[in-house]
Order: structure tokens, then C-alpha cells, then sequence
């Protein structure tokens, strides 16, 4: 049997009756009575516990994952309130999954560690193809979690995936297993049999002035750059908005639209890091582990560099794919994007439509923070935590 794919949408503000519109579609679009894998994106406007209920309901207890977001990626358009499911049903794909809750409690590490085990553990002695994984975008330092990760799968097999996002308010967001809306949790999927993964991310950001050195870090926290308070570099640019920042602890237009670039040896793109708080003594809070004694930017990004960078990731996915058509889309893209592209958000989706076929099924999120290897096509999959960017996996 080869590999059938549903999508079902609903925006209808029930959360039941949502839930039953976006699963039953997607059934029928598979025509299959069995449905293998679903995945799940909603917006906060919905129940999560009982539009999973539903779903799994009448999707015959699938495997199941996904989060909530702020936004979702069809085909047909961007939609920011709604309900969308994903249904697989195939004997060309395999799938294990697991989760893991209450991370923040444990060592994020470790947490990775216990993710990983469990989904190997329900995928059995398969092909491995790669792994994807929705934890919570509000944790401070996500990246420990793919180290995690990586140490019990390997540096081989490519790992993707998003941190789950709301509607830009960093309030609460939700990631799901099988009927389970967790917070402070992670879902994955070890993906395995016998297609090919194509799979590529861009940011499009470039650098603003000249490099700054990165002294003194403590995890994701920069405590001094050029032998200065981390946060100088704000300073020198904004001015008092970065005190306004240091007041309200807020997320302003600074810390959003201008990340920090970090220069990682060896790669071609800029690992992006947004800064998500600035501390009393002038620290710079980041979105992610940064290596002391690397070299750091401020970064400024357009419309057209966005969907520029759009169009290479697409092009690098499909390339990835060696010649085979995609049967299934997927694209994990940060919520800023879609502030800084506005009315042309939808735009660049249909850039990446053009490339990798307009007849393909295609689902997205937005998100706070991408998860990918730079360069999947190497032997090592080195994967970093991302910012600013969008992640296009393609299967097929």
C-alpha cells in the first residue's frame, strides 16, 4: 500500500465540532479506514485536551503529536484561528513516538534523553529516517533538549522540529501526545521505513556593523561582549529603548526584529538567536545555548531577504529529496516572519508551492524557535536551535 495523505482544516469557534470538521476531512482524504500518524496544530482560541479527545476518536486512536501555534500553513492560505490535522496511512513509513512533561523540574538534557528513548522504543527495529519533535518555545534553553536528543540517536540522523508558540502573548503554549495537551513538555516522532527525507532551513537575516566577541556566557545567558555589559551592543543601536526593554520586560520591536547572530565555524548561515530579556546587570537572556569566544552580530532582516531565504530552503529540500516527487510538506517558520512580511506572508508560501510542486499537500505552524541541521546532506547532522528562520521538511 503506498502512502495516503489527509488534511483537514476547521475554523468553526466550537472546539468539538472544529475538531470533528478538521479530522473527518482529513480521514476522507486519505480514503483509508486506518489512519497510522496524525498531527495536530491548533491556535489557543481552542480546548486542546478535548479537540484531541475528539480527533483520536474519530481517527481510530492514531499516534499522535503536535502543539498549539500562532498561526497554521494550508495550502489554500494562512490562517490564524482554526484547527488542522495531518492523517498518514501508509506501509511505506513507520512511526514510534513519546513524550516527555514538566520539564522545566528535570535537567533539560536528560529530558532530551528520556524523549528520544521512548519513541525509540515504540518505533521498534525499523529504517530510521529522521526525527521530529514539538516542545514548549517558552523553555529558556531548548538547545540542551537537542543535545539531548542527539545523544541517544546519533549525529547521523537528521532531527527537526519547533518550539510550540501562542498568540505572541509568551503566556502558555501546549504540546501533544496521543489525547494529551501538555505544558512544559515535548512530543516526538521517530520517523522510519523506506522514503526519503528532504530537509532544509534559512534565515535571510544579515549582519549590522562590525563583529563583537563574545566573552563571558552562562548557558543561554550572554554576561559580557568586547569586555563590556552584554547588553552595550542594544545600546549602542537603540539607545533608551533597550532601557524600556530592561523596564517592562517585555518583548519589544528590538529584541524580535534585531537577533543576535552568532558565527558558528565551518557554516554558512548565521545561528540567530533572539534576545528574550535583558537582566539588571546588563545580560543578555537568549533563546538558546551561545558558545563563548564566538563572534556576534545584531542582524537585520527584509521582505525580500525572507523570501529569498525562503525559496533557497525550498530548492535545498527538494534537491535533499534526489529526484522524488514530495508526498507531504512541512514547514515550521518563525512567528516574526510573519510580523515582518504581513500582507505577504502568504506570498512566500506560494514561493515554496512553486518549487516543490503546487499539487503537494503542505501543513506549517509558526513557532517560537526552529530546530534543524544547517547542512543535512552532510554524513554529520550537527542540529541547532534556530530563530528567525523556516524549516521545510519534505517526505517523499
Amino acid at each position: 500500500m503506498p502512502t495516503h495523505i489527509g488534511i483537514g482544516y476547521s475554523q468553526d469557534p466550537d472546539t468539538q465540532r472544529a475538531a470533528q470538521e478538521a479530522a473527518y476531512i482529513a480521514k476522507q482524504q486519505t480514503q483509508q479506514e486506518s489512519i497510522d500518524l496524525a498531527i495536530v496544530f491548533n491556535t489557543i482560541h481552542y480546548n486542546s485536551n478535548e479537540a484531541l479527545r475528539t480527533i483520536q476518536n474519530i481517527l481510530d486512536d492514531p499516534q499522535t503529536i503536535g502543539c498549539s501555534t500562532a498561526g497554521i500553513i494550508l495550502s489554500s492560505g494562512i490562517q490564524m484561528r482554526g484547527i488542522a490535522v495531518l492523517a498518514i496511512s501508509s506501509d511505506e513509513l513507520k512511526f514510534g513516538i513519546g513524550s516527555v512533561n514538566d520539564i522545566s523540574s528535570q535537567d533539560t538534557r536528560t529530558a532530551g534523553n528520556h524523549l528520544a528513548k521512548s519513541a525509540l522504543t515504540t518505533l521498534g527495529q525499523y529504517k530510521r529516517l529522521g526525527f521530529l519533535f514539538f516542545a514548549d518555545g517558552l523553555l529558556k534553553d531548548l538547545s540542551l533538549m537537542i543535545k539531548g536528543v542527539q545523544e541517544i540517536l546519533g549525529t547521523i540522523l537528521p532531527i527537526v522540529g519547533a518550539g510550540s508558540s501562542d498568540d505572541f502573548q509568551f503566556r502558555r503554549t501546549y504540546q501533544y501526545y496521543q489525547d494529551k495537551a501538555m505544558y512544559n513538555g515535548a512530543g516526538g516522532l521517530l520517523i522510519g521505513g523506506q522514503l526519503n527525507l528532504g530537509i532544509a532551513n534559512r534565515h535571510g537575516w544579515k549582519p549590522l556593523g562590525r563583529p563583537r566577541v563574545v566573552n563571558k556566557v552562562d548557558g543561554h545567558i550572554i554576561k559580557m561582549i568586547d569586555g563590556k555589559k552584554a547588553c552595550n551592543i542594544y545600546e549602542e543601536y537603540f539607545g533608551e529603548e533597550v532601557q524600556n526593554n530592561r523596564r517592562s520586560k517585555q518583548r519589544s520591536r528590538m529584541a524580535i526584529m534585531y537577533p543576535l547572530g552568532i558565527y558558528i565555524e565551518g557554516e554558512t548561515e548565521y545561528l540567530l538567536r533572539n534576545a528574550i530579556d535583558i537582566l539588571n546587570d546588563g545580560s543578555i537572556v537568549c533563546q538558546g545555548e551561545v558558545p563563548e569566544g564566538a563572534n556576534a552580530h545584531i542582524m537585520i532582516g527584509n521582505k525580500d531577504s525572507c523570501m529569498q531565504a525562503a525559496v533557497e530552503a525550498a530548492t535545498e529540500a527538494k534537491e535533499s529529496l534526489q529526484g522524488k516527487k514530495p508526498q507531504i510538506v512541512l514547514i515550521f517558520e518563525c512567528f516574526t516572519r510573519h510580523k515582518l512580511l504581513g500582507r505577504d506572508a502568504f506570498q512566500e508560501i506560494q514561493m515554496v508551492k512553486e518549487i516543490l510542486g503546487k499539487d503537494i499537500p503542505m501543513l506549517g505552524m509558526y513557532s517560537y524557535g526552529e530546530i534543524s541541521p544547517f547542512h543535512p546532506s552532510d554524513h554529520v547532522k550537527k542540529t541547532h536551535l534556530q530563530n528567525e528562520s523556516i524549516v521545510i521538511l519534505a517526505i517523499g
